[in-house]
């Protein structure tokens, strides 16, 4: 998550960030559903899903500034 691109032209590096951004998303939503049902019988306590909130919210964060700062190129 801390990678940088060299500039619009460097798309390897564009889709890893792309790709670990839905990765940590997916991962994030997975934890948190995972975790609903036990704290939903009572078994864990509602803490058990605060990281997945900062996990998802890091995530849908670094996609969405990497779209905005580096929009894709019209064909070329």
């Amino acid at each position: 998550m801390t990678i940088h691109p060299q500039g619009t032209s460097d798309e390897s590096t564009l889709t890893a960030i792309e790709f670990t951004s839905a990765l940590l998303i997916t991962l994030a939503t997975l934890t948190f559903i995972v975790a609903l049902f036990p704290v939903r019988r009572h078994t864990l306590s509602r803490w058990w899903l605060t990281p997945a909130v900062p996990f998802l919210a890091v995530g849908a964060a670094r996609w969405a500034y990497i779209v905005q700062a580096y929009p894709r190129g019209g064909g070329s």
